[in-house]
């Protein structure tokens, strides 16, 4: 028995060895290359076309602020931070590179903080973090890309001539978004989609969306593959609910002024119909509300 936690103890000390030495880019990669890691930049929003940040264990926050430059910050966690600019880009990388599940507990924080009167792009990419962008009503940009590989994504009160937002396991928060295209998806997971006005694509496979419109007056397109969606639809509006289905279920109980249900498609109609709301289904199960 003593042997056995003898051979336990030296074990877990190997281990936590590992993962010091994991966590000392000095050690590795780090040591091989030329960039140096920071704790703050920024560049002038003036210089900037494109906002470019990825990710790696690491949370972020992106809030408006007024001021003349974009800034980002390591604000806590144990993660490093490179930078730079290249012609009309600002690259900002954020990663942590701890060892196995000690890194779950040492998840790098970046604030980001973007001028109210920046009007140019927007990209995050990350994956197992948090990212949070509340534009607060005051950012109105060009194109904004957000794609997260788990953990939770949230992008919500602004607005932007395109929108893309991808999901992959975790949660998925969008609201109040008001652009003229978006296309946001998601795979497995739980994503809630709330009030976003212009064109709208939106996509799921597997996992459980929820849907909200307080009013429908653009195109929306809908492909779902397996799962459960519930559409919740505006009180009042001029729209048509157009339903095509490979197999799978839909329930509504939503009040539509005239509702037609043939084989396996449905077709349901709020005063004149003007907007369409195209879903395709290759299974799942559908509730419009």
């Amino acid at each position: 028995m003593k042997r056995l936690i003898g051979l336990i103890c030296i074990l877990v000390g190997v281990l936590l060895m590992i993962g010091m030495l994991f966590k000392n880019g000095d050690l590795f990669h780090l040591s091989f290359s030329k960039e140096q890691a920071v704790t703050t930049a920024s560049a002038k929003k003036d210089e900037i076309d494109q906002l470019d940040i990825s990710l790696s264990g690491f949370r972020v926050k992106v809030k408006p602020e007024n001021r003349s430059d974009i800034s980002v910050m390591v604000v806590g966690g144990k993660g490093k931070m490179y930078a730079e600019q290249t012609g009309g880009t600002f690259k900002v990388r954020a990663e942590n590179k701890g060892f196995l599940f000690f890194s779950q507990f040492e998840k790098g924080e970046l604030l980001v903080k973007i001028p109210t009167d920046y009007h140019q792009d927007v990209k995050i990419t990350g994956g197992s973090g948090v990212s949070e962008v509340n534009g607060e009503g005051k950012l109105s940009l060009q194109d904004v890309t957000l794609k997260s590989t788990s953990g939770n994504l949230t992008a919500e009160n602004f607005s932007a001539k395109r929108v893309e937002i991808k999901a992959t396991s975790g949660r998925l928060s969008v609201s109040h978004i008001d652009a003229k295209e978006s296309d946001i998806g998601a795979t497995s997971g739980r994503a809630d989609i709330q009030d976003i006005k212009g064109k709208l694509q939106l996509g799921m496979t597997s996992g459980r969306l929820t849907a909200s419109f307080d009013t429908i007056e653009s195109p929306v397109d809908f492909h779902m593959t397996s799962g459960s969606a519930t559409l919740n639809l505006p009180d009042e509006g001029d729209f048509k609910v157009q339903v095509k289905k490979t197999s799978g279920s839909v329930d509504h109980s939503y009040q539509f002024d005239q509702a037609d249900s043939e084989g396996r498609g449905f077709t349901g109609t709020r005063g004149n119909g003007a907007h369409l709301v195209d879903i395709e289904m290759t299974s799942g199960n559908l509730k419009l509300r």
